[in-house]
Formats: C-alpha cells, structure tokens, sequence
C-alpha cells in the first residue's frame, strides 16, 4: 500500500462480511491477550445502517479490505450532547495483515481532515477502559481522555466500561 496515499470509499451493504471479518480479527487479537474490547458481537444490522447512512469506510489495497472505520456526526448513546459540533469514530480496525503499517494512524488522519471540511471543532472517540495499549496510541495520536462511562454494548448484552477521548481540531 502507497504509504502516502490513502484512499476510504463509503462502503455498501455488500460490504458487511469484510467488515465483520476485518472485526473477527481484531476479535480474535484481543481475545489473545486477555482484552475484553470487541468480544460482543457487532450486529450485521449496525453495520448494515452504518453503510446505508454513508458512514462507514473502507480502505481496499488490491481489492481487498485492509482497514474500516465508522464516522458519524453524533453519538448520544455514549457522548453527552455537546455543544461543539465534533465528528465520532467508530469501529475502526485494521486486518492482522497490516498490523505496525501506520494504517490506523493514517486513517485517523483521514478522518480529522474529513472533520476539519465540515467544520467539526472535535474528533470523539471511545475504546475499552481495559485496552492500555489502544488508549496509549489515541494518546499519541493526540487525543485527550475525557472521562470513563459504561456503555451497552452493540448487541444490548452487557455493560461496558468504555474511555471517551477527544482531540480538538485546530482551525
């Protein structure tokens, strides 16, 4: 993959089963190392809606998905409503394949530009409160921890301790 360029085309329906896979993945890495994050099943139908709505992403190299990401304009479930307009990730995961590729941080680059277009003041996202090392790298990507709040999970299962982390878009 280019390492300069990056390219994310709005993904369809039919592109689900690669999303679930690129997250069965991530899944299966976490899993390994005793993290809870992602050990819930996200429904066919979120991503399903996330697609139909225009806000999940996808990253091809070769015609193959390598990395995906959802972005929405609001997300009252987990964020109180804030006054700022700011832009929420979710769901974002790269395929074991590009692990160290710089492709997350690439991506969430992505989505600050996307961002700062539309007038966003704040990129918002949210990880597992047990995720050191994903809570480390949204630290160095420049995103500030907010607060930490439990959250349902996608399949309406269990609660979840989740860290909320911002960072805010210079204009």
């Amino acid at each position: 993959m280019d390492q300069d360029a990056l390219t994310a085309e709005t993904a369809t329906a039919a592109d689900v089963p690669a999303a679930q896979a690129l997250i069965e993945g991530a899944r299966q890495w976490l899993r390994s190392r005793g993290i809870d994050q992602w050990q819930d099943p996200v429904p066919d139908a979120v991503l399903v809606r996330d697609a139909e709505q225009g806000s999940l992403f996808l990253v091809r190299q070769d015609e193959v998905v390598v990395a995906m990401v959802t972005v929405a304009d609001s997300d009252s479930e987990t964020w109180d409503v804030a006054s700022s307009p700011a832009v929420y990730v979710h769901r974002l995961a790269v395929a074991q394949t590009h692990r160290g590729s710089r492709l997350g941080q690439r991506l969430l680059a992505w989505v600050e530009q996307r961002a700062a277009d539309r007038g966003a003041a704040f990129v918002r996202l949210d990880c597992a409160t047990d995720n050191p090392g994903l809570r480390s790298f949204y630290e160095r990507q420049g995103f500030r921890h907010v607060s930490d709040v439990m959250v349902t999970a996608l399949d309406g299962g269990r609660q979840l301790a989740s860290s909320l982390y911002e960072r805010e878009l210079v204009r």
